[in-house]
């Protein structure tokens, strides 16, 4: 597929594709697959999760980075469960404590301890404002880029997993993020096979080459990094996972999200896209967390009895 086809897919889905139910329409209960237990009146509440923050030392970028964990309500009192994961990467203005800040924690003790979603962990990892990439190698000096991607990857994925009670299997382990995390968990999933089975982007910060920091690079470089790009050169790849694309109507990039909404369904790639009335803004992502914790649970606990 080229671009100039993308331009007329992306119009056509900016023209046509009507908003999504304002902020604080009423959504759905999760309809669990046979198997995965049901929310049930009967049942007392599991109470709030737990919070832990951590550290480690990346050899891949020669440092100590920290992490935050939610353990769900009924971790400590079944030592013997484990639990889906949900990897939650923050944007460029944030940093670990970003998405906690805008509801994550509270949304989680209320549908995960009121048993209306089944629990999962979500862990947040610390990525500061380095979009969560391998940088390219820097031309003038030879210096090896700082290796963001790979760390994320390959080192924060492993420490987890040997930490806590996770399932540690690709399809019990989802990755999603907001803003230039939407971009980072699209592209570390298409960067690294085999690790994450689903998607979840929500307003990414898709910055056109040129407009992006140097350390994506140009030409074939920045393709290798940029999203779009990815998905129309690994279509086989890309068709392995589940997706979810969100973005305000009103938000800088959200031509560019359309884009990949756009390419995704022109290769046959099921993708929930949603355009809804909003901006960039902690407002926006906060009127959608329970939208979000829902969809991790979905697809993390819709097909398998999750404890």
């Amino acid at each position: 597929m080229t671009r100039l086809l993308l331009v007329a897919l992306v119009a056509a889905a900016c023209g046509g594709a009507p908003p999504s139910p304002a902020p604080g329409a009423p959504t759905a209960t999760i309809a669990f697959a046979s198997g995965s237990p049901a929310p049930s009146a009967s049942l007392a509440p599991l109470g709030k999760g737990r919070v832990e923050k951590g550290s480690f030392h990346s050899s891949a970028l020669n440092r100590t980075m920290q992490y935050v964990v939610y353990l769900p309500p009924g971790y400590d009192a079944n030592p013997n469960a484990r639990y889906p994961t949900a990897y939650m990467l923050h944007g460029g203005g944030g940093d670990i404590m970003e998405w906690p800040s805008y509801g994550l924690f509270d949304t989680a003790d209320r549908l995960m301890g009121d048993r209306i979603i089944p629990p999962f962990i979500f862990v947040l990892p610390e990525g500061d404002q380095e979009y969560w990439v391998d940088h390219v190698i820097d031309k003038r000096t030879g210096a090896n880029g700082e290796k963001w991607g790979t760390y994320t990857a390959k080192e924060v994925v492993p420490t987890i997993d040997s930490r806590f009670r996770t399932l540690a299997r690709q399809d019990a382990r989802a990755i999603g993020g907001l803003s230039m995390g939407g971009h980072g968990a699209m592209q570390l999933a298409l960067n690294f096979p085999g690790i994450w089975s689903a998607i979840g982007a929500h307003s990414p910060s898709l910055r056109p080459e040129g407009d992006a920091p140097t350390y994506l690079g140009f030409g074939a470089d920045f393709a290798a990094r940029d999203p779009l790009d990815l998905v129309l050169a690994k279509p086989d790849l890309a068709k392995t996972y589940t997706w979810w694309i969100d973005t305000g109507d009103v938000d800088p990039w959200v031509t560019q999200a359309t884009g990949i909404h756009a390419a995704l369904s022109q290769l046959g790639i099921p993708n929930d896209w949603h355009l809804n009335m909003g901006d960039h803004s902690l407002a926006y992502w906060s009127a959608h967390m329970d939208d979000y914790v829902r969809y991790y649970a979905r697809v993390l606990c819709g097909t398998r009895s999750c404890p």
